[in-house]
């Protein structure tokens, strides 16, 4: 089957800047338009399931959750769509206070009535495929400064769900906000960053490593990357999937989305779908 996956769309609601440590130009660093041609992309792709790794705001204000929801909506009604929240996400102790993620796109971007904990969430595209969404999002204070982080219990129940698919005989993906590891060769203008990284990322690693998992997918780094690591049936790919609607003519930064074919065995191949220019 075909995988699109995309993350950090960072839709904005221009007029309520500044606010919250951002400013309007920082608005100007994406477009709904490119996110949108990326997505129309992977809908020609033909893919099977579309899951987005977190980010879908830029500061988790209602009216930018209800653009995000807008620019899914297709793939939800249609039981295509798989979500993990990002940082910016819950930038705002209002947008974590009212649940305002759950309620407005939750983990298959249908919303929830009554919001409750829904992570890890286990999405079945296909009898091969499994899909383990996982919420690596905590408030601070400070949000550009608070760290990404699964939990012991997420990480249990995460672990525990991936055995059982795995004994089913399904390929096993997780999909959360957070980098777990960056590239050994970094672009400049990323060179020197690494905020908010994921604080158990050596946790999952470690799972990686003890269970069967095919891949990892993450967004929250504005540029393009993988890593491959050990992983208990061999080489496990770590797929970062940059921004969906950047505005940059850095090649790695460039608005972007993935296709992966995967079947049982894992994944079979990996394309970048990037928006046109112009």
């Amino acid at each position: 089957m075909r995988i699109g996956h995309v993350s950090d769309l960072h839709l904005s609601d221009r007029g309520r800047y500044p606010r919250a440590g951002i400013l309007p130009r920082d608005c100007d660093r994406h477009s709904v338009r490119l996110a949108q041609r990326v997505l129309d992309q992977l809908e020609e792709a033909q893919v099977d399931h579309l899951v987005v790794t977190g980010d879908l705001t830029l500061s988790g204000e209602a009216t930018e959750f209800e653009r995000a929801a807008k620019l899914l909506r297709k793939w939800a009604d249609a039981g295509k769509l798989t979500v993990v929240p990002g940082n910016h996400d819950v930038w705002t102790a209002e947008s974590v206070k009212t649940a305002r993620f759950l309620r407005m796109i939750g983990p298959d971007g249908r919303g929830m009535r009554k919001p409750e904990v829904s992570y890890p969430f286990a999405a079945l595209p296909a009898p091969e495929v499994a899909i383990i969404a996982l919420d690596s999002t905590q408030f601070g204070d400070e949000p550009f400064d608070t760290p990404g982080v699964l939990g012991s219990a997420q990480l249990q129940a995460c672990r525990e769900l991936v055995r059982e698919h795995v004994k089913e005989g399904r390929a096993v993906l997780l999909a959360l906000h957070h980098h777990l590891l960056l590239p050994r060769e970094r672009i400049p203008s990323d060179a020197l960053v690494a905020r908010t990284p994921l604080l158990d990322a050596d946790k999952v690693v470690r799972m990686i490593s003890d269970v069967r998992i095919a891949g990892v997918l993450h967004g929250h780094r504005h540029c393009a990357f993988r890593v491959d690591i050990p992983g208990a049936a061999g080489t496990t790919p770590i797929l970062c999937a940059g921004s969906a609607s950047r505005v940059s003519d850095e090649p790695v930064r460039r608005a972007r989305g993935y296709v992966y074919e995967i079947d049982r065995s894992g994944v079979r191949s990996v394309k970048a779908v990037l928006a046109p220019r112009g």
